[in-house]
């Protein structure tokens, strides 16, 4: 087997499309948000990437079928706007630095023969916090980009860094003339984050301007608010058990101790 061997199950015609990626990464945002996006869109899939640099192991089905680990392309005709859509989506990534950078210049190469001219990459962006609000942060390969996506409300600043596909698919793609943004979302780094993959989601549907059913995604986040809210608490309580035994230690005697 190649090292990466996409398989093509259609040759779409798509008028100037935009890629979108949303694989597994911190807190799963990219991905939850890449997923809902794909499901209310019914995109049709058209090309799997297979690659023994994925996990080697099969995934089993809901009918007790099982399927190689992979990641696919799934296109999306807009008959509203300008661009179509292509979204990438997988249950995971590669294992190793030099898998990531092949599976992301095989993808790039592929896409390429599509006409792609901007790659939008979805992620999390880790801060340790937990935010009612979740901000989404932004990383570009063009300073003109900059103060398009501000408009947004995006947030920028600088410092950090990108790992895996969300990162090397633009930073590679911007070696070929393709314009490249990263939508981040903030979360906590440690939970599964349907929050965050929301307000990222909300984000970039602007930015294209189509519309999509968040029903089903905002319910996750409310379930994602409620664990935050139990972990806030616990955290609270962890703090409050802490200084209870610091004060009863500073005031018994040394002797008793």
């Amino acid at each position: 087997m190649d090292d990466v061997v996409i398989k093509v199950m259609e040759k779409p015609e798509l008028r100037n499309p935009i890629l979108i990626e949303g694989l597994p990464g911190i807190g799963l945002v990219g991905k939850l948000a890449a997923d809902h996006m794909l499901d209310k869109l019914k995109a049709t899939k058209f090309a799997e990437l297979y690659s023994p640099f994925l996990p080697p192991q099969v995934s089993i089905r809901e009918d007790g079928t099982v399927k190689l680990v992979n990641m696919e392309f799934h296109y999306w005709k807009n008959s509203g706007r300008k661009n179509d859509i292509i979204l990438i989506t997988g249950d995971f990534q590669g294992i190793t630095p030099d898998s990531q950078y092949q599976i992301a210049e095989k993808t790039l190469n592929f896409v390429e023969q599509l006409d792609i001219k901007r790659i939008f990459t979805l992620g999390g962006l880790g801060t340790g916090n937990i935010a009612k609000s979740p901000q989404v942060f932004g990383a570009v390969t063009d300073k003109k980009l900059v103060n398009e996506m501000k408009k947004y409300g995006i947030v920028f600043r600088g410092g950090g860094a990108i790992f895996g596909a969300s990162g090397l698919l633009i930073g590679l793609g911007m070696e070929r003339n393709i314009e490249g943004i990263c939508l981040m979302g903030e979360t906590h780094g440690q939970i599964i984050d349907a929050k965050s993959a929301e307000a990222v989601l909300k984000v970039l549907t602007r930015i294209l301007g189509i519309e999509i059913d968040m029903t089903e995604l905002a319910k996750k986040a409310r379930e994602t608010e409620e664990q935050m809210i139990r972990m806030t608490k616990a955290i609270s309580e962890q703090k409050k058990a802490a200084e209870r035994e610091q004060a009863f230690m500073e005031e018994t005697p040394s002797y008793i101790r």
